[in-house]
């Protein structure tokens, strides 16, 4: 039995929530109310969000797929009190909904559109309002619900380095477990020393940092043709992940902060034995004029300081020895439309045939329980 006085067998590492209808009008400074989103219609009479004045309507079908037939899925024509289930952005009902799937925890990422809406904005204090309106909101309202099942990860402003490492540290004081990262501590494209200080407030925390994805800088340049954009999502993160990786092995970070832990968050696990053994290579061959002074081969920091999460990867299962038995967890991805909701465990059995017991235990919950600090 853990800190929170709960034993957890499958924990999902990554969920989401989505915005309820009310959030910006409950948790949003007066003030800046002019600014926060508003809910509009879609072309099909469905709810969307309008992030700003001139954007585009964001509409919630994809985001929302809550025992939605896949055949049925598709972006428009679902609303907030009709056809989308109230688990989405309410805490009590998702209690609920992880009961008939079996999950006994969750660690909660916030809705993308929204939170790069309000790190698109330059005025530092509508920036920093909407962010923290949205953190607030999700540790008080929804994870109240049972602060021993549903956990919250907290999103770091945009705002430079010292705003950023103090952001940890509120983070931490509002009861968070981890904090998820946009863009470089600093702001900038490119990570640096001077990134150092937020680095350096993770680890006194104890606060574990995830990036989703991608980084809001990072972008491969590559426009995917309009048959392949559904499937984007299915690939971006082991497609971008690996170069930040990279840049934080290579770079020394590790190496100044060796307790310092990252998670890939929704990036699968199948790639990294490769891009591990690829690292050594190179590290081998160029590090002498490229004057690389690693304390460690490149792969050991994806052993010690690195957990990534999936949400369907056989073969990472298969090879979870070559990617390390305790740095890989599985997830869910709920409500999103890749979540099997309510057939997890069916998922689960899946992917863990002929897997023994003890090492199907550590993916599925106890490596997300050690590396948040709840066993």
């Amino acid at each position: 039995m853990g800190v929170t006085g709960r034993t957890y067998d499958i924990i999902s590492a990554d969920s989401h929530v989505v915005e309820p209808p009310d959030l910006w009008e409950k948790w949003l400074e007066k003030k800046h109310q002019d600014k926060a989103p508003k809910l509009i219609k879609d072309e099909d009479g469905g709810d969307a969000w309008l992030y700003t004045p001139d954007g585009q309507p964001a509409p919630l079908g994809l985001v929302c797929c809550v025992g939605v037939a896949k055949e049925n899925m598709k972006w428009t024509g679902f609303s907030y009190g009709e056809n989308i289930h109230p688990s989405v952005h309410d805490g009590k009902s998702r209690l609920e909904i992880l009961d008939i799937d079996g999950v006994d925890a969750e660690f909660l990422y916030p809705p993308q559109r929204a939170v790069m809406t309000w790190m698109g904005f330059e005025d530092s204090d509508i920036h920093l309002a909407g962010l923290q309106a949205y953190n607030r909101w999700l540790q008080e309202s929804f994870c109240a619900a049972d602060p021993a099942r549903l956990f919250g990860i907290y999103q770091i402003p945009n705002l430079g380095i010292e705003t950023a490492a103090a952001e940890v540290k509120r983070a931490k004081d509002l009861g968070f477990r981890g904090v998820v990262i946009g863009m470089w501590p600093t702001g900038n494209k490119q990570l640096t020393t001077a990134d150092d200080p937020f680095w350096a407030a993770a680890v006194e925390l104890e606060m574990p940092v995830s990036i989703h994805f991608r980084l809001a800088s990072q972008g491969t340049g590559h426009v995917p043709s309009v048959g392949a954009v559904g499937a984007v999502g299915a690939v971006a993160g082991m497609c971008d992940m690996p170069l930040l990786i990279l840049d934080l092995v290579f770079s020394g970070v590790f190496d100044r902060f060796p307790k310092l832990q990252m998670v890939g968050v929704e990036t699968g696990v199948g790639w990294i034995p490769h891009m591990a053994e690829m690292m050594d290579d190179r590290y081998w061959r160029n590090r002498g004029h490229a004057k690389w002074g690693l304390k460690r081969l490149p792969s050991q920091y994806t052993k010690e300081n690195w957990t990534s999460t999936f949400i369907i990867d056989r073969i990472g299962v298969a090879i979870r020895h070559a990617v390390g038995l305790d740095r890989m967890c599985w997830s869910t991805d709920f409500p999103h439309h890749g979540n099997d909701w309510p057939y997890s465990r069916r998922s689960i059995d899946e992917h863990f045939v002929n897997v023994p017991e003890d090492e199907r235990r550590m993916i599925v919950a106890d490596n997300a329980a050690k590396l948040y600090g709840l066993i």
